[in-house]
């Protein structure tokens, strides 16, 4: 009896030891996990900063086109009517 109550501890001692290896390896992984994606973070920071005066030349782009397209759709129409 006295042998199985010694199995049992070494047993329940080495299981613990095994999942406080297996926990402190997912703590490292998650650890480097968050240090890439502050990085990630930060790049995307920086992208946005650097952007951010697109937006305004982006919106008169868009308005000189919507100019463009409407004459080009006259134009067509105006083809059109000569191809008849």
């Amino acid at each position: 009896m006295q042998l199985l109550t010694t199995l049992t501890v070494i047993y329940a001692l080495i299981l613990v030891l095994v999942l406080a290896v297996g926990l402190i390896t997912i703590l490292v992984t998650l650890n480097s996990i968050r240090e890439a994606l502050a990085q990630i973070e930060a790049g995307l920071k920086v992208v946005d900063q650097q952007t951010l005066p697109l937006e305004e030349q982006m919106e008169k782009l868009n308005a000189g086109l919507e100019t463009l397209a409407g004459g080009l759709q006259v134009l067509e129409s105006h083809l059109r009517g000569a191809d008849e």
